[in-house]
């Protein structure tokens, strides 16, 4: 606090970042302050931060975003417990260049400022500032400004060709944290902030996560330019139709108005403990969580470890106690509720990777691999981990794994691809699934087989649907899909129709079965187009309801015969024969009518009626009003 950073501003941009009254008279920023600045042809986005302790919110909702930071200290008071929390925020935010400027050179003699130099390097000395650049200033000093830009400059220029800045993508989610909201007259609400991914042009459908009130972009500006669109890694004013400002808060965040982010209560994280804690962070500690502009108070469950000692890593999942729409891979900052001793509140910080449904057990080594695996640099080996994860419910491909993980739509498809390939995925209807919740699935359904095998010697197989039923009852069909194209896959097990069997297997009728089993058959070959109702073959042939149900199946399995509806079975061959007939009857007259049907079967309607329905269920004939037409031949002209 009161170390110069918003005259250093004024005098680099011409522009006063204090806007408020209280700010004016207490000589301090107290909230976010905007400026920008004009460096060989680029213009330079500058947010002016709080420096006192009670305003680290504010810091923190400032830095999210930037891309290099000057770090200014005063010569005359040198470094503070609040410049040592600075720093480790701007590193945990993963801000990788920057500079430090010493402020009030002209209320010190050399050696104080030799000694403020030393002090300033040694503390900076293994961050990101190790190295950096320090610069002399004084208010007015028109040589230092102009060494300051030129150093700006040079700073922006080699980080660029470096590949330091950081990555921001087009091929992302959308996303805008707000650090300002307010309304101009003649346009209505308005938004800041800094975009961290995506695009947004005048015209989009937009939503305001996490409360989702949908609206419209009206206009959009850079540094008090009007465009047409915004992309990632850029300060903008957004101007929207339709959200009153009163709904919007500092920490909301503007996403696309369909196929966005969501806002969500708990997200898979890595998180790392600064070096610089006295104890460790227990597993379930209550935190504060600092992610874009938002502050939101989280519970800190570890994954695979009790606690978190000073300056290790550890796999995580963080608890909202309200939801937050976080882009996958985000920085975050986790701050404590006391402050800690000649410093301030926050504990460390680490990346958001995916947002989570379900809660994680602290043993789950399945939850602590799979957070390891997204933290990785091997985005196919994140990609499987996670569908593996996802277990039988599968995961929607490569549009929707693009809001779930920290990677581009481009790598995630290259990554699918390639595990598709490999072998390591299954893709079916549009749901991807891992080849080990498969083969894992198929090796149940062999041994469910089996023991149905040896539990109905005399039936030829399971049927598809009870197998289903037996893996289980709400098994996805894409799901179920692959399963069974893994169950046959090796010749072992086999699928004739709708039934499946082990391989060379051959049924065991006991006498009692194959007597049943021939009666009934001879009864339903010699009723032709005519045979008895299911319901009275048991008094046609004694035998009982039960025996006459099993000697259907058994025969319907072996195809012997065709059930129409609940009523009636019919003699496959004679039915075949129907069929053939049928055929010919329609590719010569085009059509049939009910009493053209009726003399080709010899039936009445009892029987002529649902065989009728059974060849429209099949999908040979389609009925039109009276008559009945081949299906493949189409509707009559109208």
């Amino acid at each position: 606090m009161d170390h110069g950073k918003t005259t250093l501003i004024s005098h680099l941009t011409g522009i006063d970042t204090d806007r408020l009254s209280e700010e004016k008279l207490r000589g301090i920023s107290i909230e976010l302050g905007f400026a920008w600045l004009d460096v060989d042809g680029r213009r330079l986005a500058v947010i002016d931060v709080p420096g006192h302790e009670r305003f680290v919110r504010q810091m923190i909702a400032g830095a999210a975003g930037i891309d290099l930071v000057m770090l200014v200290v005063a010569a005359d008071e040198g470094v503070m417990p609040q410049t040592l929390e600075h720093l480790d925020i701007c590193q945990l935010l993963n801000v990788r260049v920057g500079a430090v400027v010493l402020t009030k050179t002209d209320l010190v003699d050399d050696d104080w400022l030799e000694l403020a130099t030393d002090d300033v390097v040694t503390t900076v000395a293994g961050t990101f500032l190790d190295g950096a650049p320090v610069w002399h200033y004084s208010a007015g000093d028109e040589d230092a400004r102009a060494a300051i830009v030129d150093g700006l400059a040079e700073l922006t220029d080699k980080a660029r060709a470096d590949g330091q800045l950081a990555t921001r993508s087009t091929d992302r989610p959308f996303k805008l944290s707000i650090d300002r909201v307010f309304t101009m007259k003649g346009f209505g609400t308005v938004v800041t902030g800094t975009t961290a991914s995506g695009e947004l042009r005048v015209g989009d459908m937009v939503r305001v996560q996490p409360h989702g009130s949908p609206g419209r972009v009206r206009g959009i500006q850079l540094h008090g330019a009007t465009v047409s669109a915004v992309g990632p890694g850029q300060r903008a004013a957004i101007n929207l139709q339709g959200i009153e400002h009163e709904h919007l808060h500092r920490g909301d965040v503007l996403v696309a108005g369909s196929g966005g982010l969501e806002a969500t209560s708990m997200v898979d994280a890595e998180v790392r403990a600064l070096s610089r804690l006295k104890a460790p962070i227990k597993d379930r500690a209550k935190v504060l969580v600092h992610v874009g502009t938002a502050q939101v108070q989280a519970t800190l469950a570890l994954v695979g470890h009790d606690e978190l000692k000073p300056g290790d890593r550890a796999p995580c999942q963080l608890r909202f106690d309200h939801p937050v729409a976080i882009l996958p891979g985000e920085p975050f900052v986790i701050r404590g509720f006391q402050v800690l001793d000649r410093y301030g509140k926050t504990l460390g910080g680490g990346r958001a990777l995916a947002p989570q449904q379900r809660r994680h057990r602290r043993s789950s080594s399945a939850a602590a691999e799979l957070i390891e695996a997204l933290a990785g640099s091997d985005p196919r080996a994140a990609i499987v981990r996670w569908v593996a994860f996802c277990g039988e419910a599968g995961c929607p491909a490569v549009g929707q794994l693009g809001l779930a993980l920290p990677f581009e739509l481009a790598t995630i498809d290259r990554a699918v691809t390639e595990a598709v390939q490999g072998g390591e995925l299954l893709l079916q209807g549009g749901l991807l699934f891992a080849a080990t919740t498969v083969q894992h699935l198929a090796e149940a359904g062999q041994h469910a087989i089996a023991a149905f095998h040896d539990n109905q010697p005399a039936r030829y197989g399971m049927l598809v649907p009870e197998l289903k039923t037996r893996l289980r009852g709400r098994l996805a069909p894409e799901l179920f899909a692959c399963v069974l194209s893994a169950l046959t896959q090796d010749g072992r097990f086999l699928r004739r129709g709708e039934i499946l069997a082990r391989a060379g297997f051959e049924p065991r009728l006991t006498v009692a079965q194959q007597h049943a089993v021939t009666q009934v058959a001879q009864a339903l070959e010699e009723g032709a187009l005519t045979p008895p109702r299911v319901q009275d073959l048991p008094e046609a042939l004694n035998l009982s309801p039960e025996r006459i149900t099993e000697a259907l199946e058994l025969l319907r399995q072996s195809e012997r015969v065709i059930r129409v509806n609940n009523d009636l079975t019919f003699d496959a061959a004679c039915l075949a024969e129907l069929e053939r007939q049928l055929r010919d009857y329609l590719r010569r007259n085009d059509s049939m009518d009910t009493a053209a049907f009726k003399a080709m079967t010899g039936a009445s309607r009892k029987w002529t009626i649902p065989l009728g329905e059974y060849f429209d269920r099949v999908r040979l004939t389609i009925r039109i009003g009276d008559i009945r037409r081949l299906r493949d031949q189409g509707s009559p002209p109208s």
